[in-house]
């Protein structure tokens, strides 16, 4: 049962000038959703920054908070530290917002229709898994963490959004497949690329990463972020590039995003997500890469069971011994650990493989480190979870495979 404290009006009238709704995030104290086992980090991180702490809400689970703006890359920079999260926090535009996030969790209430996940397209599979290449993967981890880093805010941050955009556009020349920068109010924008669907169009299937990197100093600090999250969005891409170089055709449409800032409260993902809502999109499963290279466990993926859905996890299983023939296990990554939680929020059956054991995490995330060289300068652990999107992808999307008009 959620524990509302006494003085709840006062701690918000304690709060300082009032934010508009559209306000920069990194410029006023914001409403946070945070794991409650938590709530110490941010205490000390609040103490050490003389930031704007209140406890508004507390529950078993979620934690709502408000905190300033200026000190979320210090709070984000601890959650990873301390709890292994990549956020760990959800930043809300207001208080309503953040109490209804705490209450959704509380309730475990997940209303999503039902999924077919009967295995159906082999042929495709088999016809698209041979063609993903790692050194395409390498490649493309390489070039985002040569930048200086993807902080949200920063201009190099800014720059990898247009060269992702341009690199996917580049893989096909259909003009019915999409790709387009979304615009959240800050300099970092969200990638998108559509492939829409032939004969179920109005159900999506949503595979992402996030772009941004983070490590102590924010915009003006080195953070390459090549496994977090370049893996991720090196997979994505070749998954993309494979799908579109075979001219598969999905019976549903596929979107394959790239998120910003995540690492700042998961602001990326949830503006895709609230924009879904708001036009009626019906996404039937989302399914988030957030770091795929380097292999700290004994087994090949792990697939993060908590605020996740069991029934798509089970397909993923599935996905995993009939097509990947990878090793597999169960793990738990927390309250908001990455994009994913914003779908799973909103009701639709989300997933998170995991290149490692939390507990076997790679440890040089979030620091100037997190270079190629952690995970042995090639992408070999990478490529099983491209084997793993793309066959969620075409057996989800229901691909089929293109018809080829006989010569004469």
């Amino acid at each position: 049962m959620i524990r509302r404290t006494a003085v709840l009006l006062a701690c918000v009238a304690a709060l300082g000038p009032a934010c508009t709704r559209d306000a920069p995030p990194e410029r006023c104290p914001r409403y946070l959703t945070i794991g409650a086992d938590a709530l110490g980090t941010a205490a000390v991180v609040g103490g050490l920054h003389d930031a704007h702490l209140r406890v508004l809400a507390t529950g078993d689970e979620v934690a709502v908070i408000a905190f300033d703006a200026e000190d979320l890359e210090p709070l984000a920079a601890q959650m990873h530290a301390q709890h292994a999260r990549c956020g760990g926090f959800v930043v809300h535009a207001t208080l309503a917002e953040a109490l209804a996030a705490q209450a959704d969790v509380a309730a475990q209430v997940r209303p999503a229709p039902p999924v077919d996940y009967t295995l159906a397209r082999p042929e495709v599979v088999a016809a698209v898994l041979p063609t993903l290449e790692p050194a395409r993967i390498l490649g493309t981890i390489r070039a985002l963490s040569a930048m200086k880093n993807r902080y949200y805010t920063s201009e190099t941050g800014a720059a990898a959004s247009v060269w992702l955009r341009d690199r996917w556009r580049s893989f096909t020349p259909r003009r019915d497949v999409t790709v387009e920068l979304l615009d959240h109010g800050f300099p970092q924008r969200s990638v998108m690329l559509r492939i829409p669907g032939t004969t179920r169009p109005d159900e999506v299937v949503v595979i992402g990463g996030h772009l941004d990197s983070i490590a102590v100093g924010g915009k003006g600090s080195t953070a390459p972020g090549a496994d977090d999250d370049a893996s991720g969005i090196a997979t994505l891409t070749e998954v993309a590039r494979a799908l579109l170089a075979a001219d598969v055709r999905p019976a549903r449409t596929i979107e394959i995003i790239a998120y910003a800032a995540e690492e700042i409260g998961l602001r990326g993902s949830q503006a895709v997500v609230k924009d879904h809502q708001a036009r009626g999109i019906q996404v039937i499963g989302a399914l988030q890469l957030d770091m795929t290279n380097f292999q700290g466990s004994e087994k090949a993926i792990w697939l993060m069971k908590d605020f996740t859905s069991a029934a798509q996890n089970a397909f993923l299983i599935e996905l995993i011994d009939t097509y990947v023939g990878a090793t597999w296990g169960l793990d738990a990554c927390g309250y908001a650990c990455s994009d994913h939680a914003s779908w799973y929020r909103a009701g639709v059956p989300a997933s998170m493989p995991f290149e490692a054991r939390m507990k076997d995490r790679n440890k040089v995330i979030h620091t100037a480190r997190d270079t190629l060289e952690t995970s042995g300068d090639n992408a070999a652990h990478a490529l099983t979870f491209a084997r793993l999107a793309a066959a969620y992808a075409i057996e989800l999307g229901r691909f089929e495979l293109p018809v080829r008009t006989a010569a004469r």
